[in-house]
């Protein structure tokens, strides 16, 4: 059977709880049994060091102890005051009055005074002789017995005379035990301890109970939303109610149900966007062979030539789309050796100049200096460049111009692409990387392409090691710029990886992302 999180912390927590009273408890009424032990001692001490000072003027005035026994248990007797001087008769019948005189006067006033100072005396009192025979006890001992050489030890001394003629022993120092009222008043003491603790205990298990609904409970709501998301309902998210661990795992957890969300949607848009494109190129195709063959098109080599065309523009789109696959896979083969980019620069402009003076644009290329050689795939560099002078020229009006410049700098070499273009809208700039984006919604097709140059030449370019980023101004053109390192990527960076590390020129943080935006402050890379 599955425990829920709040069944088994409210377990553990029972537990403990339960574990912290009984020792509290034990600890507690062993520590106040001590002490309330170590009291009624110190008591019976204090009471006992009276006693000999009075049993040692009595010893004194009679020089035995005969009568001894008898004055304490008429002196002990529960309601005498010490206003009676009568005494109870001595064993073998004789009378007390010998014990009447003015002496004796003045061992019951001191015996008020001792009752005066340290309390009445209701414990039991033993005292022994100087060979510890007992010759008093108020417990009902019998008299004459010998006593343990402990208690000898243990008692107080009566001294008199300057000898010591016995001991008195008090209470707790004959016997460690708690008389009735002492022992009532520590089971009173240990029944108030349990129920503190128990009420403690409680409280304790109502406030955990509280914190733990309040931890579990934003818990269970991610558990049900992961169930959510994971069953196609992409479009769920939790409510962060707090700036603790559980509010930014929350936060966390709608981040990257968000992310998701659009993940989703890039890949619906992916698919409906390849269909779209090979959906063109396919009609064409299929429209022109269909019309040659009912006779609607005569077989001439232009006609021919606009189903070749069409089949031309398929093929470049599937082999776009292989490209980006396998660049994103990390799965991109470059064939690294040291190339001249000012060659390449020159050779994919020459290749481009006549499309360039059909539209009335000029191509033109700036030297920064000697380059020295790149480790790079020339293949694959000359795509990208011809992806971007293509794209240049696709956006730049008749009478503009197109510059393709390169210099070295900082163990890099820099190569960018300028036009007089419209420019492209900043709320567009940051997605113009993106597969199949356009900035004109109406995905008119006048300006051609496939929508994939971009996203293929940054895959490519990163794959190097390299980064590459764009900057536009709105009716002054733009800038697509790619930078690739001198001995090929570092350690760090190895081909195919799709991000790579850049110092924010605004914040200082060093970030891991893409060419755009910086992961802390939202700048702009680019610079």
């Amino acid at each position: 059977m599955r425990q829920s999180l709040w069944t088994r912390l409210m377990g553990v927590f029972l537990g403990v709880i339960v574990v912290g009273v009984v020792v509290m408890v034990a600890s507690v009424r062993l520590s106040t049994a001590a002490q309330l032990r170590r009291r009624v001692l110190s008591d019976d001490v204090a009471q006992a060091n009276a006693l000999a000072s009075l049993l040692a003027g009595f010893y004194s005035q009679n020089r035995s102890w005969n009568g001894v026994e008898a004055a304490l248990r008429v002196a002990s007797a529960p309601g005498w005051d010490g206003s009676s001087t009568a005494v109870p008769a001595q064993p073998g019948g004789m009378m007390g009055s010998g014990m009447m005189g003015p002496g004796m006067m003045w061992n019951w006033q001191g015996w008020v005074q001792v009752t005066q100072a340290t309390g009445p005396v209701t414990g039991r009192v033993v005292v022994l002789d100087g060979s510890g025979r007992v010759v008093a006890d108020t417990g009902q001992a019998t008299t004459g017995e010998q006593h343990p050489s402990e208690h000898l030890t243990g008692g107080v001394p009566i001294v008199a005379n300057g000898q010591t003629v016995g001991t008195v022993l008090v209470g707790s120092m004959i016997e460690p035990v708690l008389n009735p009222a002492d022992e009532d008043f520590l089971r009173s003491v240990n029944f108030s301890i349990l129920v503190a603790a128990a009420a403690v205990g409680v409280l304790a298990l109502v406030l955990g109970s509280l914190l733990f609904r309040q931890i579990t409970s934003p818990l269970r709501a991610l558990s049900q939303a992961a169930e959510a998301i994971a069953g196609g309902e992409l479009g769920r998210r939790v409510e962060a109610r707090s700036d603790d661990e559980v509010g930014r795992v929350a936060r966390s957890f709608n981040q990257m149900a968000e992310s998701l969300a659009r993940a989703d949607i890039q890949r619906r848009n992916m698919i409906a966007d390849i269909t779209h494109e090979l959906r063109t190129p396919l009609t064409v195709i299929q429209g022109n062979l269909e019309a040659l063959m009912d006779g609607v098109y005569d077989l001439t080599p232009e006609n021919v030539a606009a189903v070749h065309r069409q089949t031309v523009v398929l093929s470049r789109l599937v082999a776009d789309l292989r490209d980006l696959a396998l660049a994103e896979a990390g799965q991109l083969r470059l064939e690294r050796k040291p190339i001249s980019l000012a060659g390449v620069i020159a050779q994919v402009s020459e290749g481009l100049e006549a499309q360039a003076r059909e539209k009335g644009v000029t191509l033109n290329i700036e030297s920064g200096g000697p380059l020295p050689p790149v480790e790079a795939d020339e293949q694959r560099i000359t795509q990208v460049l011809f992806n971007l002078i293509a794209n240049a020229l696709r956006h730049t009006p008749a009478g503009g111009t197109v510059t393709t410049s390169a210099e070295a700098r900082d163990g890099r070499v820099l190569v960018s692409v300028r036009d007089t273009g419209t420019g492209i809208p900043p709320e567009d700039l940051p997605h113009i990387f993106e597969r199949f984006y356009r900035a004109d919604r109406s995905r008119a097709r006048a300006t051609g392409g496939s929508g994939l140059g971009l996203t293929i030449a940054r895959q490519i370019v990163e794959a190097h090691g390299g980064q590459i980023w764009a900057q536009s101004w709105l009716g002054a053109g733009s800038t697509f710029a790619f930078s690739l390192p001198l001995s090929g990527p570092g350690r760090d960076d190895p081909p195919g990886r799709l991000y790579t590390r850049h110092i924010c020129p605004q914040c200082g943080q060093m970030t891991e992302h893409d060419w755009r935006l910086c992961a802390y402050c939202g700048a702009s890379l680019a610079a």
